[in-house]
């Protein structure tokens, strides 16, 4: 399994070995050292589920660097959204990890490519009602996740 985080170049997405999935959902920030990202979870799952494909992760490998000022992020995570093959968003929105950003790529991508992505969030998530509500009124899939290794599992068999 090949991981791309921050720190990879854009133009090495060309070259990722396929099926890309792409992790969005709320991203710990440098300033917020006393959280733990779930992406480390979600990295153990896909090992564990098999998946040898890549994964992008929109998270800088130094837990305490932060994203402030960096205005090349958001071209980078685009681009990234736009190579993968699936867009698993996990939501475990809580009052401290938010997930502003998540709310706008989880629209847009829900409007330009709804096929494209599989979504989920523990049934405890802060505040996630209106992405469920839109969630079921413009996708197909119909689906909503409640644990990560669920969403992870139906991440993989999307892109297989």
């Amino acid at each position: 399994m090949n991981i791309y985080r921050y720190e990879k170049p854009l133009e090495e997405f060309s070259y990722a070995p396929r099926p890309i999935i792409f992790l969005a959902g709320p991203t710990v920030r440098g300033n917020q050292t006393h959280l733990t990202s779930w992406r480390f979870k979600a990295i153990k799952e896909f090992e564990k589920q098999g998946f040898t494909g890549s994964l992008i992760i929109p998270e800088f490998t130094d837990r305490a660097e932060s994203d402030k000022g960096k205005e090349w992020i958001p071209v980078w995570e685009y681009n990234g959204l736009c190579d993968a093959n699936c867009i698993m968003f996990w939501i475990p929105r809580s009052r401290e990890l938010i997930g502003l950003i998540t709310n706008c790529e989880f629209g847009y991508w829900l409007a330009r490519e709804p096929e494209k992505l599989v979504y989920g969030r523990p049934d405890d998530a802060y505040r996630i009602s209106y992405n469920d509500i839109i969630w079921h009124k413009i996708s197909c899939m119909g689906m909503i996740y409640n644990t990560l290794e669920e969403t992870i599992k139906a991440s993989i068999k999307r892109v297989t």
